[in-house]
């Protein structure tokens, strides 16, 4: 389920008051930290990102260059990054199964696929699935050296997640991930006023139709607002915890208010909470009857110290690796005394970094596989000069 904008037309050109002054308070402590600027055209859900990343480096671009000898300093080209440009070689750290870095001459440029893909749809992860992503070959733009996460991009590599989680790991089963549109209409749901309000969320529930929230270990909802990209985890830890809910916030950047986003997703637990308990009879939990009656009071929240992205442009990035490391590590059901896993020293900034190229490959192999018939039959069929040469 999908709605068709997360921002306006005039937040595709411009950062809001809001995330512009917050990120000069960031820039102050953290000189070599900004946000990346993504937003969602309404009209045809395609995201804009080049737009606006001149306007978030301008912020402080004079501290950067007395501080960080003009890492990020923005490309004259930039606005024209496309799949097929050919970029000039640099000097690339390449993570390979945890080992040490290596430096690699790269060139970070898209690889050149036949004609025939251009117009290819890949849907994910079939054509058969009522909830397939669909991607088209233009939205691998994004991907580009220094490109914004668009949501299409996010949300196939939150279902590559899905699909390749290993099926003997109980806490990955026991995950729900929901999609990069799903926090909006959350916010909406929960700060409607109006009288309707019951009738409204009963609505919104049909984005977990069939799913009990509260029986999941772990649910992973992506954040996107002011142009940037967080990640919510809600645990759930078991009944031998004696504890409530606890609700994780993990941002690269420190941008969003977690104070804000704690109190969205505790509304939105709070009349989950309230709906169940006023159609069914107590469901079987893993969670102690005493912690279900005062659930509304035993919710914790914690923000989550973890690795900071060192660009301006990664925070898609950081989000899809916080949820593919999390996955893989986390346990059956999470303990207060877990967290430790956490901290700026979880893994490098590298490494989510170079979650886009992994992406990459993986879309073009999509790519490959759903354009093979297509670029087979294209190949063998003469064109309609030879074919005219043999009859001459």
């Amino acid at each position: 389920m999908k709605n068709n904008g997360d921002v306006s037309q005039k937040g595709r050109q411009e950062i809001s008051q809001k995330g512009r002054q917050k990120f000069r308070s960031i820039a102050k402590d953290m000189p070599s930290k900004h946000p990346g600027n993504m937003s969602r055209n309404g009209a045809n859900g395609v995201h804009s990102y080049n737009d606006q990343k001149g306007r978030a480096f301008s912020t402080y671009s004079s501290h950067v260059r007395e501080n960080s000898s003009n890492f990020f300093a923005k490309k004259n080209d930039a606005s024209h990054i496309g799949s097929s440009i050919v970029l000039r070689p640099r000097k690339t750290i390449v993570l390979i199964d945890e080992e040490e870095p290596q430096i690699t001459e790269a060139a970070e440029q898209m690889e050149k696929l036949p004609e025939c893909m251009k117009d290819a749809k890949i849907y994910y992860p079939s054509r058969d699935d009522p909830e397939a992503e669909i991607i088209s070959y233009a939205d691998m733009d994004c991907l580009a050296p220094e490109g914004y996460l668009t949501s299409t991009i996010m949300n196939f590599y939150i279902r590559y997640l899905q699909q390749h989680a290993s099926p003997t790991n109980r806490a990955t089963c026991d995950c729900h991930f929901f999609n990069t549109y799903f926090y909006k209409k959350l916010k909406e749901a929960v700060s409607y006023k109006g009288n309707n309000k019951d009738k409204l969320f009963v609505k919104f529930r049909r984005w977990w139709k069939g799913v009990n929230i509260f029986q999941k270990a772990y649910v992973l909802i992506p954040i996107h607002e002011d142009v940037h990209w967080s990640l919510v985890i809600i645990c759930f830890p078991d009944k031998e915890e004696e504890s409530g809910p606890i609700i994780l916030h993990l941002d690269s950047l420190r941008l969003h208010s977690s104070r804000s986003v704690f109190q969205n997703i505790k509304s939105f637990l709070k009349e989950e909470w309230h709906y169940l308990g006023q159609e069914f009879a107590l469901p079987d939990l893993p969670i102690a009857d005493s912690i279900w009656r005062q659930l509304p009071q035993r919710i914790t929240e914690k923000i989550i110290s973890v690795p900071q992205q060192k660009n301006e442009y990664d925070c898609g990035l950081f989000v899809l690796f916080f949820m593919e490391r999390f996955i893989v590590e986390a346990p059956e059901r999470l303990k207060k005394k877990d967290l430790a896993m956490f901290g700026k020293q979880w893994f490098k900034p590298e490494e989510a970094s170079g979650l886009r190229a992994k992406i990459r490959n993986v879309l073009i192999k999509e790519f490959k596989k759903a354009s093979e018939v297509e670029c087979i039959s294209e190949t063998l069929s003469p064109s309609s000069s030879d074919a005219q040469e043999e009859w001459i």
